[in-house]
């Protein structure tokens, strides 16, 4: 179980083979394996589906820390989550993803919960 917010943590929770490293210092999210759309992806396409699995697999993989971190006897982290709200006639996912950042350094300077 990984109590980390890597990339390869984060893939075990999206579609197989949806992030890749390509070499080169860079990585590649591949949309049409996460959305697992059959259809051609364009820039035109919505990006909805795209960015809700991104998250939903960033509250699963913050899930997943937060259960090694409890087994381990550490405090959980906040970082993403997701809540179902809405009514049952019209139920809406509601995500937050929750960052510190040392202002001491620099306004952007993000730090890893994990870490």
């Amino acid at each position: 179980m990984s109590s980390s917010l890597s990339y390869s943590a984060l893939l075990e929770k999206l579609a197989a083979g949806s992030i890749e490293f390509v070499g080169n210092n860079q990585l590649k999210l591949n949309l049409s394996l996460l959305t697992e759309s059959g259809s051609t992806l364009t820039t035109d396409t919505s990006c909805v589906k795209g960015i809700v699995k991104l998250l939903q697999g960033l509250s699963a993989l913050t899930n997943q820390v937060n259960e090694a971190r409890i087994a381990a006897n550490l405090p959980p982290i906040q970082f993403a989550s997701q809540q179902l709200t809405g009514t049952p006639e019209a139920p809406e996912f509601e995500f937050t993803v929750r960052v510190k950042v040392d202002t001491a350094l620099f306004v952007d300077n993000l730090d890893d919960p994990t870490e």
